[in-house]
């Protein structure tokens, strides 16, 4: 037991410090016991990471973040904060804890909120709220909201200078938030909102990488408005309504969801790789096929190109909308047809039909595209793929 307490003892504090970064912050100060040179140590970890999952009120949890931020070393910078709040009422701690980070120059901080069946909110009240106004270190931000009967607020006076990557989850913005991040580069968001606007505007000159995801049954705009000089990769899910795309530096797209009532875009001149997967609550129809062949004329200079079914089969019952129209994709060298999006898990083959207008139109113009016909059993792989577009998020982050 000496032999290994000296062996601990040994280790140098950098090493202990990675260590500790593996671990929650109530572990961590539980090996203090291990050894003489480890009892405080933990103090200086610059990774803190809280869970009111360790705690059974609310209270003891507050005790326990008091206990450790008051016997932390002050001298020692925050590199990260990992936050998992569940308990209701747990508000006043999770700003504690932030401003202690923001005073301590942060740089990530990953926070999720999950406070239980508490009271409905009203649709314009909020029920929690962080600022950020405080930070001007912080460089990749998550946040996510894990319950839908409270609104969470993210809001910012100041400039968040130093703010790269955001990732939201289920939270409320107000119209202009993003005009405070001027070196954004990264953004994310899943099922949310914003207040003070009829749009969801997302406006930024430095933006490259945008995931969108409105979600089945979270409606709450009915317009994507985004204008992104810089933008690079764009992925659009389950977001019903109409678009207005300003991004000409747009190289890749992924869209996935209720046909579009209207998507207004500049001249999508590098975009080199598309995927176009469209629904409608009762099946695609003919009065959906203008707007999906204004949609397509839009992606003229793609080279890889994937098509649902369900377009397919919508560009075959309105052949005379395309029959007197030359094939708008010179440069295809890859078309893909996806399987139906909603497959019930059956995976029952139905071979696609794509009568001859539907293929001049598509091919015509690139002769030497292949033509491939993805196998119904890998739409699931297809929507693991989807779940896959947040999980890279999220390992950015890391």
């Amino acid at each position: 037991m000496d032999a290994e307490g000296d062996r601990l003892s040994g280790l140098q504090d950098d090493l202990i410090l990675q260590i500790l970064s593996f671990v929650g912050l109530k572990d961590a100060i539980g090996t203090s016991v291990l050894s003489p040179r480890w009892r405080y140590i933990w103090t200086s970890t610059p990774h803190l990471s809280f869970s009111s999952e360790d705690f059974p009120t609310i209270d003891k949890f507050s005790n326990f973040v008091n206990h450790v931020l008051s016997r932390r070393n002050n001298q020692a910078q925050v590199s990260s904060v990992n936050l998992y709040l569940r308990l209701k009422d747990g508000q006043d701690v999770a700003h504690r804890i932030m401003n202690y980070a923001f005073s301590h120059n942060v740089q990530q901080v990953n926070l999720t909120c999950w406070f239980g069946n508490i009271t409905c909110f009203p649709d314009d009240d909020i029920g929690f709220s962080l600022s950020l106004s405080n930070s001007q270190t912080i460089k990749h931000l998550t946040f996510s909201r894990c319950c839908y009967y409270d609104h969470i607020a993210l809001t910012s006076t100041s400039k968040l200078s130093s703010l790269t990557t955001l990732h939201l989850d289920h939270i409320t913005l107000y119209d202009g938030f993003f005009s405070n991040c001027p070196n954004l580069e990264n953004l994310t968001l899943n099922c949310c909102r914003m207040l003070g606007s009829n749009a969801f505007k997302i406006s930024h000159p430095r933006l490259c990488n945008l995931t969108v995801n409105q979600g089945q049954g979270h409606l709450v705009s009915n317009t994507l408005d985004v204008v992104a000089p810089q933008l690079k990769n764009l992925t659009i899910t389950e977001f019903g309504g109409s678009y207005r795309i300003s991004a000409p530096e747009l190289a890749s797209l992924l869209f996935r969801g209720f046909a579009p009532f209207m998507f207004s875009t500049d001249a999508l001149n590098l975009l080199e790789k598309a995927q176009l997967s469209l629904y409608s609550l009762n099946g695609l129809d003919s009065p959906d096929a203008p707007s999906v062949i204004s949609l397509l004329q839009k992606l003229h200079n793609v080279e890889d190109f994937s098509l649902s079914v369900e377009i397919v089969e919508l560009l075959n019952s309105a052949v005379e909308l395309i029959s007197h129209q030359a094939s708008p994709f010179a440069n295809l060298k890859s078309l893909k047809i996806l399987p139906r999006i909603n497959c019930g898990w059956k995976h029952q083959h139905v071979q696609v039909i794509m009568s001859t207008e539907v293929k001049s139109y598509l091919l015509d113009s690139s002769p030497e595209a292949t033509l491939t016909e993805v196998p119904s059993e890998h739409c699931c792989d297809l929507i693991a793929a989807r779940a896959l577009i947040f999980k890279k998020a999220e390992n950015n982050h890391a």
